[in-house]
């Protein structure tokens, strides 16, 4: 901590902290120090006149998320609604795969599902953080029964064939190391005086105070923790128990894991408590189908399956958008397609609308689904939810968090983004299963024999008809200006989509577009 001066600011304090403890570290700073933002609250369902929208009407282009909810809403409203989906499924990527559901990636196979009876994969997303609270609300309103998602467990195993010898550790050992350290470190700074210019008086005994809880120090330095598990674990009688040995900082920072999985527990759509769908994630695509609008219908009679997108043209009174079964003319759109996707289509958009869609950045991401023939990640590992997380292309595995003790259970057992995912994506399916078998026996030794390998699933986001992506990138930072663009409407035409919103690749961000895209629209109609 030499680098720490006398009349250190607090950005050259967080700096320096960052050195030491990574962005765990700094997050902690930060809150200490009340420089972290705070959401601001969602003001709830829109609810307009049922009649605002008598005589007009709307064509939707795409059944996920978004586009259910601007179709609710917009029904709701009174306006004439259709609701087109290239896929033959409905939900877009809340995907989720049970007994005898069926896909195929763009140009390959089609793979079935195998699983018991009752057991599912979330084929897409998973989790919904505690504070998304405009798709809870949602949820709450559509009557769709939630449960914890159990992101994080300090039971869970971290690995890397260049710490350890390859061997797993599990979250808590490394975690609660690096506290320890990093407070020893900043301990020893303040007793040397080389933050006198940030600390002074009862302000650096009350900081050595807190070092001391913080990073459960004895005397100032640490010595190992309970925190961070034992070898032997303490028992009754003559048992005490034995505390694991202590990693050295250095050989943590070496294996790379602060970057992106000992701290990701502490962004804040993965902070506790998040929550899932009891029975899959489609539970919510079905809670918005059987929505009731005026009329006598459901949602669910909006929606034209099967039937891609070829054009999308604005008009003198509205606009005319032509699929695979018909041709809509209707007073408004609203595309929910991947702006890529949209562009791509026959259209007669400006062109600093057709240079905004395909500046937003498309993220690879793939998945590997697999049913355990007995959870052994509880038997073997008391490991009862979160994710583990591998120095290798498959990246995590995720466990079950709900039927603890049941027979069998399925697991995610690969997700990948970005590059990896992109290459992960080129592979056939058995060679991703046979990936993803050699990254489950790092974690797991044995897995191959715990698993059943012939009922494995993979899919690949950005492989998929009609997708082009996992999700899309932060085009608000990565290209303010197209991001910027994307939010005015192109003539008749508006978008809404997770990808305009600063939540990507989260539902809250989908629904938060869609409710902005009615509100616009229900705005021109007055």
């Amino acid at each position: 901590m030499s680098n720490i001066k006398r009349g250190t600011t607090r950005r050259e304090f967080l700096d320096a902290l960052a050195k030491v403890g990574g962005i765990g570290a700094v997050y902690s700073g930060m809150a200490t120090l009340g420089l972290l933002p705070v959401p601001k609250a969602y003001a709830g369902i829109p609810r307009y006149d049922a009649t605002v929208g008598a005589g007009k009407s709307v064509v939707i282009l795409g059944a996920g998320i978004a586009g259910l909810c601007a179709g609710l809403l917009l029904a709701r409203a009174g306006y004439s609604v259709r609701i087109i989906e290239a896929n033959a499924h409905i939900g877009g990527r809340s995907l989720t795969v049970r007994r005898g559901d069926s896909y195929a990636e763009r140009g390959r196979d089609t793979l079935t599902c195998d699983f018991d009876e009752g057991l599912y994969l979330n084929a897409g997303p998973g989790r919904i953080p505690n504070h998304h609270t405009a798709i809870i609300d949602y949820c709450r309103e559509l009557k769709v029964e939630m449960e914890p998602f159990i992101f994080a467990s300090r039971a869970n195993l971290m690995q890397s064939d260049s710490f350890n010898n390859g061997t797993p550790v599990q979250v808590r050992h490394v975690k609660h190391d690096i506290r320890g350290q990093v407070a020893e470190m900043m301990a020893k700074a303040t007793d040397s005086g080389a933050l006198d210019g940030y600390l002074s008086g009862t302000d650096r005994e009350r900081f050595l105070a807190f070092l001391t809880e913080f990073g459960d120090l004895k005397d100032g330095a640490y010595e190992g923790s309970e925190r961070a598990g034992f070898v032997t674990p303490p028992g009754a009688g003559r048992t005490p128990g034995k505390l694991r040995r202590s990693f050295d900082l250095e050989e943590i920072i070496d294996t790379g894991f602060y970057k992106n999985s000992v701290y990701n527990d502490m962004r804040s759509f993965w902070q506790a408590s998040l929550m899932q769908p009891k029975g899959g994630m489609d539970m919510i695509v079905k809670g918005f189908l059987r929505a009731e609008i005026p009329g006598g219908e459901t949602v669910q009679d909006l929606v034209v399956t099967s039937s891609p997108v070829s054009s999308v043209r604005n008009t003198a009174t509205g606009v005319e958008v032509i699929h695979a079964t018909g041709t809509e003319t209707a007073d408004f759109c609203v595309s929910t397609m991947a702006p890529g996707l949209l562009a791509g289509v026959q259209n007669n958009f400006g062109s600093d609308f057709i240079s905004a869609l395909r500046a937003v950045e498309n993220i690879a991401a793939c998945k590997v689904g697999w049913q355990a023939k007995h959870r052994f990640w509880e038997e073997n590992d008391q490991i009862f939810g979160g994710i583990s997380w591998i120095d290798h292309p498959i990246s995590q595995i995720w466990y079950p968090s709900d039927e603890f003790f049941s027979a069998m259970g399925t697991m995610t057992g690969a997700y990948n983004r970005g590059a990896p995912a992109e290459a992960f994506g080129r592979l056939s399916h058995s060679e991703r299963v046979r990936l993803a078998l050699e990254g489950g026996e790092k974690l797991h030794p044995g897995f191959s024999n715990w698993v059943h390998v012939d009922r494995a699933l993979s899919i690949a986001w950005h492989n998929m008809p009609h997708f082009n992506a996992g999700w899309h990138g932060y085009t608000h930072n990565l290209n303010p200006a197209a991001y910027r663009r994307m939010t005015i409407p192109e003539g008749n035409v508006f978008l809404a989509g997770d990808f305009l919103s600063y939540m990507p690749g989260w539902k809250e961000g989908s629904v938060r577009s869609a409710d902005i895209a009615v509100g616009y629209i229900v705005g021109r109609t007055g």
